[in-house]
């Protein structure tokens, strides 16, 4: 996996420069929720536009976000500093709980008192069908956004607000991470063994990927990072101990973690591709960053002090890609059930503008895309500021290897960006190297 994003140049109304997070006034124009179900959430200070990148901007000077979190989520703001920025939000209030192991806010000592997942994602639903059927005829956009947790509650919400006539044609469901997308978590475990009876341990039901034909006319918008397991699930049955060991580090560096590389700063990150769901109107915005093995190093060194350089970073990526290449997030990858083409099919449900026409979101609003690498043909600084201990990925990898690492890049490194690996359509599906059973990994 590789950055190969370009540098844009941000307009005005894409950055808002202001004073640190503060309380956001009332929402007294709007219809009275109670604190038990949602509370105000912050105004943002210093932000990228998110919304602006989806929606036409003329379109949103009031409108209103409604936040879903994730399970315990600590990494809510700045995770969702974009998409709030200085519009009236409102946080929605469940326990964020997933037994035995986070509390969440669910106000218990131990996590093995903790509401199950289902139990704590059926809240969430339920407060978010309590908002759609209060703010059913407001004047204004509504977003509704979740993440992982939170974007499986909200996404299950939608569907039933959908099938009551909740939803109205300025009404916006934006999932970010959901662990029901069409290459998501629930969707992956399901071609593992057993899967079903140790999800069911943990009070979460293998419910599998979402049907977007289920949300009807209303616009959904799934935001996808690569590499994290929770949207983005990699699994090679030849490989299972290798595959847990990538899920694992793009969990803590990509899906939890809120670094420049995350879904936190998504203007760092390479806008690779917009797909469409064949049925229904559900968007997908496909971001790519760096491996997740490249990104556990770099976050390792970032947290003992150690910057890495540009070079070293793609260096580290271009060996955790030859060690484990990453499945394409493509029509080819998606879940059979939730059919997935590259192409808008006509006729898309749009929000409407003042006048009561159709309104697209606009063509020169800035994407979050990282800053230009330097080319192949530039001198590069491939130097370490300072070193981190110098490791070693090999392309051999057992169930009983310690996590594979590898050496920061030296001077004479080949400046030349990793391919991304291509899985459904080149010569690259097979890969050359030995498996954790001995055969060759044929990814597919």
């Amino acid at each position: 996996m590789r950055l190969r994003g370009k540098l844009v140049v941000t307009t005005v109304a894409g950055i808002v420069a202001a004073g640190v997070p503060g309380q956001a006034s009332a929402l007294t124009d709007l219809p009275p929720i109670g604190s038990d179900i949602a509370i105000d959430g912050p105004t943002i200070g210093d932000h990228h536009d998110v919304l602006g990148t989806l929606l036409p901007s003329t379109l949103l000077g009031d409108a209103v976000v409604i936040v879903t979190p994730g399970t315990d989520d600590d990494g809510l703001f700045p995770r969702v500093d974009g998409i709030i920025g200085d519009r009236r939000s409102k946080i929605v209030q469940y326990p964020e709980a997933l037994w035995p192991i986070a509390t969440g806010k669910s106000g218990r000592l131990l996590p093995f008192f903790a509401p199950s997942y289902d139990e704590s994602r059926d809240v969430a639903v339920d407060h978010n069908l309590q908002i759609m059927r209060a703010f059913k005829d407001v004047d204004r956009v509504v977003v509704y956004t979740g993440f992982s947790q939170g974007a499986e509650a909200l996404g299950n919400a939608a569907e039933q607000a959908a099938s009551e006539g909740l939803l109205g044609p300025n009404t916006m469901i934006l999932l970010v991470s959901d662990p029901r997308g069409p290459w998501g978590l629930k969707s992956g475990l399901r071609d593992i063994p057993f899967s079903g009876p140790v999800m069911a341990v943990f009070g979460a039901e293998s419910n599998g990927a979402r049907d977007p034909a289920e949300t009807g006319d209303t616009k959904v918008v799934e935001v996808i990072v690569r590499g994290d397991p929770v949207a983005d699930w990699q699994w090679n049955p030849l490989r299972p101990a290798s595959s847990l060991l990538v899920n694992g580090a793009g969990f803590l560096a990509i899906h939890a973690g809120t670094g420049k590389y995350s879904y936190a700063h998504l203007e760092n990150l390479e806008h690779e591709s917009t797909l469409y769901s064949a049925e229904g109107d559900t968007t997908y915005e496909v971001y790519d960053t760096y491996h997740p093995l490249a990104l556990l190093q770099y976050t390792i060194a970032e947290a003992v002090g150690i910057p890495v350089s540009d070079a070293t970073m793609r260096e580290w990526d271009r060996q955790a890609e030859r060690f484990y290449p990453l499945q394409e997030v493509s029509p080819a990858t998606a879940d059979p059930a939730a059919e997935v083409v590259s192409d808008a099919p006509a006729g898309r449900h749009r929000l409407l503008d003042d006048d009561g026409r159709w309104a697209e979101p606009d063509q020169n609003a800035a994407r979050h895309r990282a800053p230009r690498h330097e080319a192949a043909d530039d001198p590069v600084d491939t130097t370490v500021d300072r070193p981190a201990a110098a490791v070693d990925v090999t392309t051999e990898s057992t169930p009983d290897e310690p996590t594979p690492v590898v050496e920061p890049a030296t001077t004479d490194a080949d400046p030349q960006p990793a391919e991304t690996s291509t899985v459904e359509t080149s010569p690259a599906d097979t890969v050359d190297v030995p498996t954790d059973s001995g055969p060759v990994a044929e990814i597919s």
